[in-house]
């Protein structure tokens, strides 16, 4: 229950809400930060853009931390919105606060106005202590993968607190969908190993990087995943790989 409530945070960004009002308010209109946050998305957004007029508010909104989490997020993003490349400096803030979803909206931020930024953040955030956060680190540093980014990937891949009582938590085959897209010719032997993860969720995604590194596509389309992986096997074992 408590993943179902927490996984739709790591989406929420700078999107659009489709049923955004017809009539788009100026923020001159508005008396206050908080009338500004309870436009519908879209109208917030477009009120917002660019515009500092109610930054200060945001930033004493956001970081209040009597005020919900629905009103910290919209204020973390509203100022992000508003001040866009200089809003940095705060909301790295943001990326080393107590409250995990702080944490969170920081990266989701920065990943919109700073990616170079993000990045850096992500790299620490990859280790943290929440899994939300965790994830969204992990989505982020998928977006731009240098060597040093796959090496820490595969790195996190397999530490102790990606498992919970020796089970595989679902961060890990986040990691391998993410390294899976772009495989490196020397992680061919690594993918391979993961055929035999005990987590058949991470089995999928490393039969993909198989795939696109081999060039060989094993097994009819509508082939269950037991199946493909048990092909696969066989084409590691007889290849050698």
């Amino acid at each position: 229950m408590k993943t179902k409530i927490l996984l739709p945070v790591l989406l929420i960004g700078f999107s659009s809400s489709a049923f955004a009002a017809k009539s788009i308010p100026s923020p001159d209109t508005l008396s206050s930060a908080m009338e500004v946050l309870n436009l519908p998305g879209e109208n917030r957004r477009m009120a917002i853009d660019g515009n500092p007029k109610f930054y200060d508010s945001f930033i004493s909104l956001a970081f209040n931390d009597k005020q919900p989490m629905s009103v910290r997020w919209r204020a973390l993003m509203g100022a992000a919105e508003a001040k866009r490349l200089e809003a940095t400096a705060d909301l790295l803030k943001a990326g080393s606060h107590d409250t995990w979803y702080m944490r969170n909206a920081a990266l989701v931020a920065l990943a919109e106005v700073n990616p170079t930024q993000a990045d850096k953040l992500a790299q620490k955030l990859v280790k943290d202590k929440a899994l939300v956060v965790r994830s969204a680190a992990v989505e982020i540093l998928g977006k731009n993968m240098s060597d040093e980014t796959r090496d820490l990937l595969w790195t996190e891949l397999n530490k102790d607190y990606n498992f919970k009582n020796k089970q595989s938590l679902w961060i890990r085959h986040q990691i391998v969908e993410q390294l899976a897209k772009k495989p490196m010719d020397s992680e061919i032997k690594t993918f391979a190993g993961l055929l035999t993860d005990a987590d058949a969720r991470v089995q999928l995604p490393a039969v993909r990087g198989l795939q696109k590194l081999t060039g060989v596509k094993l097994g009819e389309t509508k082939l269950k995943q037991s199946e493909l992986v048990s092909l696969w096997k066989d084409y590691v074992k007889k290849e050698k790989l």
